[in-house]
């Protein structure tokens, strides 16, 4: 089970499975492409649909008082990727080894930006 704050709630959000992937999807857009663009505001308001269990105009509404009260939407997405840690049926949806969530991608490539400038 992963926790999420969004908007100084606590959210607690079991193993996602093809229910969860749906709602997501719901939302007017593919999140496995978002999720191989890094698109992290797409995947944050995904996420926040699942975790508050609400549609799309709720979760921006969530998200933008989030930000404003001085939350980050890199947390809201590294939650999800601990989701997709936990979830065989995501990560195989998602095409990704547990190893391989977007924190971990962006560990990648941020060490090979590092290796690129020594």
């Amino acid at each position: 089970m992963v926790k999420v704050t969004i908007n100084r709630k606590e959210y607690r959000v079991k193993e996602m499975q093809f229910g969860e992937y749906a709602k997501m999807e719901e939302q007017g857009f593919s999140i496995i492409d978002a999720f191989r663009k890094k698109q992290l505001l797409l995947i944050a308001m995904g996420f926040t649909c699942v975790a508050a269990d609400c549609d799309r105009e709720e979760a921006e509404r969530l998200i933008t008082q989030h930000v404003l009260g001085g939350g980050n939407i890199v947390d809201i997405a590294n939650a999800f990727a601990e989701a997709v840690s936990e979830s065989d049926f995501f990560q195989k949806m998602l095409g990704v080894t547990q190893t391989e969530t977007p924190k971990t991608q962006k560990n990648k490539e941020d060490g090979k930006d590092q290796k690129q400038e020594d």
